[in-house]
């Protein structure tokens, strides 16, 4: 038996708007670029109220390099090189990474950097 109820607007279980696209290859490149893009007051404010707020931005950023690092384009990496002067040196080195990743596949094609990984989804 299935249940099914409807959230009033508002409700801390409601989906987040930011996440609606998500699904796709492009929603997905397109919330990592926004969580990158985050100041600390919008990040509050995204996740007012939701448990995704006891990760810290930065770990989110973190994350998000990885994502554009195994799905990103061309297209992404002027908001990874912003992030290679981040305070936080994961939240730097998961975007060189993820910078030299996405240039490795423009280049040669391959999804596979150097060490030979497909992705560097062990790491976050």
């Amino acid at each position: 038996m299935k249940f099914v109820q409807e959230l009033p607007e508002g409700s801390a279980f409601a989906p987040r708007s930011m996440f609606v696209d998500a699904s796709s290859r492009d929603g997905t490149r397109s919330l990592a670029r926004e969580i990158l893009m985050m100041e600390p007051s919008d990040y509050a404010a995204a996740f007012k109220g939701s448990a995704i707020k006891r990760a810290k931005l930065w770990m989110l950023k973190r994350n998000a390099c990885v994502v554009l690092g195994n799905i990103g384009t061309a297209d992404d990496l002027a908001v990874l090189e912003a992030m290679q002067s981040h305070e936080h040196e994961m939240v730097r080195d998961h975007a060189a990474w993820a910078a030299q990743h996405i240039d490795s596949v423009t280049i040669t094609g391959s999804g596979l950097d150097v060490t030979g990984r497909s992705d560097r989804s062990e790491c976050a």
